[in-house]
């Protein structure tokens, strides 16, 4: 016990006020401060093993961690890649259904234009034809007169 009351005398109040002194705790030239630190550096080598013992434990569940991590990572790589086929595939079907009613509608309205392409080139026709047969017949009556 009188070692802890050495220890502790050394932290004691200091002499009487005056100019400053040096800083710092006074070193126990008995033993020197190796031997008085010894049994510190003893009492933490318990808890330096836990602490080994502790962060070995922690880097194989890290382990593990970054093995099941990587696991899953693989998983959703492979399940997006699959889900990415079968997404390409259904925006190609509705691309192609957009353009095929694109082409439905194109077809249609060109048909109703064709329809009446045909119905004005017929009535223009016989009128055509009308003027033409009026130009034939002035032309041969002018011929046989």
């Amino acid at each position: 016990m009188s070692t802890m009351l050495d220890r502790l005398w050394r932290f004691r109040p200091v002499g009487a006020p005056g100019g400053a002194g040096p800083v710092g705790v006074p070193e126990d030239a008995r033993s020197g401060v190796p031997a008085e630190l010894a049994g510190v550096f003893v009492a933490l080598d318990a808890t330096i093993a836990e602490c080994d013992e502790v962060r070995a434990h922690a880097g194989h569940e890290a382990a593990g961690m970054v093995a099941a991590a990587r696991t899953d990572a693989a998983a959703l790589v492979a399940a997006a890649r699959t889900q990415a086929v079968g997404e390409r595939a259904e925006i190609a079907a509705a691309i192609q259904a957009r353009g095929d009613a694109e082409v439905a509608r194109t077809r249609a309205t060109a048909t109703e234009d064709t329809g009446d392409l045909r119905q004005a080139g017929s009535q223009r026709m016989d009128d055509f034809v009308a003027l033409v047969l009026d130009r034939l017949r002035a032309d041969v009556q002018g011929l046989v007169r």
